[in-house]
């Protein structure tokens, strides 16, 4: 038999505390001839900021194995997530977007070896991969589809993991514009770093 039920159910709550980098690029309209100079136009022009925000966050989160792969230490499962934390950046000229609160849900379908697959593993390390989706809110809400890869190490004493995590592609929004037309004003996505218990 390939693939089963887990017999014993493999489910396991996880607290955890980690940084991220969010990588965000901005564009929009500012005045052309803000000191009024002569022989230039006063109206707008498209400019574009780059910058990276630094995050600081917090998670609790559930996984479970649903299916065992024949007997081997090896589980498909999910793993569910909710987390806050705080973005900021030293640039000033981001300071709208600085010290905002952030609301963050990935979620993801998991394949585990060793540590963490099965109830009664008998290896103390293990690790884990993960596809799925980051539903996110702070000064306004993205979303992306995410990966994640995990290593576990777990006994009967000590149960820790560290989880790295990145978004597929950045969330892009658009403008329309009278004289360039439809203009990307916003791209962002989030990468993670997580160190974590479970419970």
């Amino acid at each position: 038999m390939l693939a089963g039920p887990v017999q014993a159910q493999v489910s396991k709550f996880h607290g955890d505390l980690g940084v991220g980098l969010v990588p965000l690029r901005a564009t929009g309209p500012v005045q052309g001839n803000p000191n009024g100079y002569s022989g230039l136009e006063n109206g707008y022009v498209l400019e574009t900021v780059s910058g990276n925000f630094f995050l600081l966050n917090g998670n609790l989160g559930f996984d479970t194995a649903l299916y065992r792969l024949g007997e081997t230490e090896q589980a498909l499962g999910v793993s569910l997530n909710a987390g806050a934390g705080l973005l900021g950046t030293t640039r000033q000229d981001m300071d709208g977007l600085n010290k905002s609160f952030i609301l963050d849900f990935p979620e993801y379908v998991t394949y585990r070896y060793g540590a963490k697959a099965v109830k009664k593993a008998k290896k103390d390390y293990g690790f884990g991969v993960g596809l799925g989706y980051r539903f996110c809110k702070f000064v306004l809400p993205f979303n992306a589809p995410s990966a994640m890869v995990e290593g576990v190490y777990a006994t009967a004493d000590a149960d820790w993991f560290i989880r790295f995590s990145a978004d597929l592609r950045p969330m892009r929004f658009y403008n329309q514009y009278s004289s360039e037309g439809l203009v990307e004003v916003l791209s962002i996505r989030q990468f993670n770093c997580l160190i974590g218990k479970s419970f």
